[in-house]
């Protein structure tokens, strides 16, 4: 019985490491200061093309892109060509916050688990 809640108690540890992992993008686009005051500015502004993020920002147009990209890459902006510029605006689906969600499900899961204090009294 003693073996089994710890299997069980392994499995949950590495479900949450998991979904950690499948974040590693979200957590580092929202790691660096700069890319969260570019996200301040999304909160104001709905759409921004490059130009526009530049205006409001101390950083080169190469470093702005830069930044925009890791964002995109991680679902937390997307974006949409008009002739030839390219606007940006936050992500409307939930990917990210149904990705958050799934480690905050696992975290309490995993705090929630009868066998862990068992593990935290031996």
């Amino acid at each position: 019985m003693k073996e089994q809640k710890q299997s069980v108690l392994l499995e949950k540890k590495q479900a949450l490491l998991h979904e950690i992992r499948q974040s590693t993008d979200i957590f580092k686009a929202l790691a660096d200061p700069i890319r969260q005051d570019i996200l301040m500015m999304f909160m104001i502004a709905k759409r921004m093309n490059v130009a526009q993020v530049v205006e409001q920002s101390h950083l080169s147009r190469p470093a702005i892109s830069h930044h925009l990209k890791i964002l995109k890459q991680a679902g937390i902006l997307d974006s949409f060509k008009d002739k030839t510029e390219v606007y940006y605006s936050l992500t409307l689906d939930n990917s990210v916050i149904d990705q958050l969600k799934a480690i905050i499900r696992a975290a309490e899961g995993l705090s929630n688990d009868p066998a862990k204090a068992f593990e935290e009294h031996t």
